[in-house]
């Protein structure tokens, strides 16, 4: 029997965690197959992974993508009208958020200016944009040479692409599609859907969830259900093999008082929560001037993403109260898609996660990372500033929010004045609520790691 030839792409740090970290490699290498890793990671990335499975990566840079004028204009033509499109289906006027192209100088401006009238053109008949995604995909033909030729020489049985968005895997799948390779392409995220970025596209699709099934089917329903596989996502898998210490030690290595309730406060990045430290100074404050510092400690992990030192001067005013535990990721200012985490980060989050009480933030997917062990979460409901680019209530309003069961899955935070009685409740009603939103963005009773491999091999 000839050896099944996997190529696995991983365009940017964000499929590190979610799938070669899982136990998707380990499964693959224990069917003999041959798995080539085509990357645009870092070497100290790649090292990573190779010391958590114990193995060698046969592995590969990803070509150089460089769009044409006329690729860029229907790709962006395209996502605008999608986006436009999408919000008229869904009634919801927060969908346009997700257009954000950069228009810094006024070459741009003019480019993006004429993308708009197309995609509004597009937009108006969903059969338009169809037109246009056909034109794109023929314009795509002539810059694929050097992929045909890769896929040529490396001839694999089915190319996986670990996430749906990213430009610079565009032409490898183009070329695969092209050749007759069979492609699969996993949807990164629970709330990816709607923002119109299905850059990348693949034969087959593998989704969280029937929650995730139904959007894809909604907003692309040219694509067949039959193409569409529920593999849940090894993202929260990845929980089960975590490093869990006991309280005692993990609360002793990170300077926390194993007598006090554990509040964490989980950081967004600046673009999502850009008042995020005068939330947590908020926070600090209630718990101060209430002297529930004796009862109560703050656990602050900031967001990976967020390099930045904007909560530096809120933790060192409240150090008594604010304990800062900081992620174990990859450090890089200059380009964010070569950001990583650790594998440390992993067993990391887990004991913050089954050791915390509550985890309070800005509308974060920690709600639920924290739901895994059964710990409530807290939303922020209110604008800590007056500011005319930016309102909490826009965040709540975001599609995603819309797959919530009922809000009670969260406790609500709607002034400042409401954290104190929050994290009473939380002391009193022990356990998530989030659960049951988990169960519809994820298919939970599913070997995620297995199930994708499985789809991989045959």
């Amino acid at each position: 029997m000839n050896t099944k030839k996997i190529l696995i792409v991983v365009p940017d740090g964000t499929g590190i965690k979610n799938y070669l970290f899982s136990q998707i490699l380990p499964y693959l290498n224990q069917n003999k197959t041959e798995v080539l890793v085509y990357h645009a990671l870092s070497d100290d990335a790649i090292l990573e992974v190779e010391n958590l499975h114990g193995i060698t990566l046969n592995k590969i840079k990803m070509l150089p993508y460089k769009e044409t004028f006329i690729q860029k204009f229907f790709r962006e033509s395209i996502c605008y009208a999608r986006l436009l499109h999408n919000k008229k289906m869904e009634n919801n006027d927060t969908i346009l958020n997700n257009w954000r192209p950069q228009k810094k100088g006024i070459v741009k401006q003019l480019f993006y200016k004429l993308v708009e009238r197309f995609g509004f053109r597009l937009s108006k008949d969903y059969s338009k944009i169809l037109k246009c995604e056909h034109s794109y995909q023929k314009a795509l033909e002539k810059s694929i040479g050097e992929e045909k030729a890769f896929l040529k020489e490396f001839q694999p049985d089915v190319v996986f692409c670990t996430h749906q968005r990213a430009i610079t895997a565009i032409p490898l799948f183009k070329a695969a599609e092209v050749l007759g390779v069979k492609t699969i392409g996993a949807i990164y995220s629970w709330d990816n859907l709607v923002k119109a970025r299905l850059s990348v596209r693949t034969q087959d699709y593998v989704v969280w969830s029937n929650h995730m099934k139904n959007e894809l089917l909604k907003y692309y329903p040219e694509i067949s259900a039959s193409n569409i596989y529920i593999t849940g996502t090894p993202q929260f898998q990845l929980y089960n093999r975590a490093q869990i210490q006991s309280k005692e030690l993990f609360f002793e290595s990170h300077g926390l008082d194993l007598n006090k309730f554990t509040v964490c406060f989980s950081g967004d990045d600046v673009l999502t929560s850009p008042h995020d430290p005068k939330y947590l100074e908020h926070l600090a404050e209630n718990i101060n001037v209430s002297q529930l510092d004796k009862k109560v400690q703050i656990l602050f992990r900031r967001c990976p993403a967020d390099t930045s030192g904007r909560y530096d001067e809120v933790v060192n005013k409240y150090k008594d109260v604010i304990v800062p535990v900081a992620p174990k990721w990859s450090n890089s200012k200059e380009n964010w898609t070569q950001l990583f985490p650790y594998i440390e980060d992993i067993d990391l989050l887990a004991n913050i996660c089954k050791h915390s009480d509550l985890v309070i933030n800005v509308g974060s997917t920690m709600a639920h990372d924290f739901a895994i062990y059964d710990r409530p979460a807290a939303y922020i409901n209110y604008d800590a500033i007056q500011d005319d680019t930016w309102s909490v209530d826009t965040i709540y309003r975001f599609q995603h929010f819309r797959s919530m069961p009922n809000k009670d899955v969260v406790f609500w935070i709607n002034s400042k004045t409401d954290y104190l009685s929050v994290i009473e409740k939380s002391m009193a009603n022990k356990g998530s609520n989030a659960k049951e939103w988990l169960d519809v963005i994820n298919a939970n009773d599913i070997d995620s790691a297995q199930v994708i491999s499985n789809l991989l091999l045959n």
